[in-house]
């Protein structure tokens, strides 16, 4: 008769009990997922990267369209695109308008928001580049950097949606620069632009701050019924033509500080948690009607050259001469 030995039965009771704890933490942990690596993007066909530095505007076009073609399908490759045309516009070709003509034909399906093609959220940089007959009507874009542009030809920006900061530092308007009815839903920048023709910018909405500091208005200037939800700054800027704010709301501060008004002026209507006109002048020795924000006149005309100006002051004396500048 065989003897089982302590030893050989706590070998067996250990074999057993780690063989149940092995099964409960199996059946009570989750299932081990097998991960498969994402697919690496498609890169984009050698044969399009060569067309993209073709010497033939045709073959760049091709190009272009390809791109577009697999950006519909595949968003990520979207501003990839957008940016990939806005580049064309600096090369030079012997008939640069007709050119920059096509590079908009793919562009603007992809920018207007009642297009079935429409890509929202696209950025638009194009700084230090001469564009020709600019026409973004019915577009709606995110932030946008025009800097150090100069625009030939009428520029078309009416309703135009800026869902982000517009930037046109710089720029230069060599006919009429259209902003109608735009929105600049996070303020914009005008810092230093040359309006050469008419600037309209009636029935406009800005959703933050605004700068037209230095800018130069060379025509009429259109600010009509335009509502402004904070600051706006004119420092320095130069009104040529004829001027109007008529009807403008300015929800907060509206800075004048240092302008010039050549020609006629109207702020019948406009409204403003405060205007300021530190330094401002209008032009005096010239036919002019001007309807200053109430509270505000022309002081006396001083002879500086060329012509004479006034200092706009605000507060008039009892006997009906200015009491003095802001």
């Amino acid at each position: 008769m065989s003897t089982v030995t302590p030893f050989a039965v706590l070998a067996l009771i250990g074999a057993v009990s780690g063989a149940v704890t092995a099964w409960l933490v199996l059946r009570r942990s989750p299932p081990v997922q097998v991960l498969t690596p994402a697919a690496p993007p498609e890169l984009m066909e050698p044969e399009v990267t060569a067309q993209l530095l073709a010497d033939e505007h045709t073959a760049r076009l091709a190009a272009l369209d390809r791109l577009a073609e697999l950006a519909d399908t595949d968003p990520a490759r979207r501003q990839d695109c957008v940016d990939e045309i806005v580049e064309q516009f600096r090369y030079r070709w012997h008939d640069q308008p007709a050119w920059q003509a096509e590079l908009w034909r793919l562009l603007l399906p992809h920018l207007r928001r009642d297009s079935p093609r429409f890509w929202p959220g696209m950025y638009l940089r194009a700084g230090h580049v001469v564009l020709h007959d600019l026409d973004l009507r019915g577009c709606e874009v995110l932030d946008v950097a025009f800097r150090s542009v100069r625009f030939v030809g009428d520029a078309h920006f009416e309703g135009v949606v800026f869902t982000g900061l517009a930037c046109f530092e710089e720029a230069c308007f060599a006919r009429h620069a259209c902003f109608g009815g735009a929105r600049f839903g996070v303020g914009a920048d005008f810092e230093n632009a040359t309006f050469t023709g008419s600037a309209d910018f009636a029935q406009a909405t800005a959703g933050r701050a605004m700068w037209f500091d230095e800018a130069r208005f060379s025509a009429r200037t259109d600010f009509s019924e335009v509502v402004f939800a904070d600051d706006v700054s004119f420092a320095g800027a130069g009104f040529a033509g004829r001027t109007t704010f008529r009807g403008a709301r300015f929800a907060t501060d509206a800075f004048f500080g240092g302008a010039r008004f050549g020609g006629h002026a109207d702020f019948t209507g406009a409204t403003a948690e405060r205007f300021r006109f530190p330094r401002a002048r209008a032009r005096a020795d010239v036919h002019a009607v001007r309807h200053w924000p109430p509270g505000w006149t022309a002081g006396p005309p001083q002879p500086l050259k060329p012509g004479h100006w006034a200092e706009l002051r605000t507060g008039v004396a009892s006997d009906g001469q200015p009491s003095g500048l802001e």
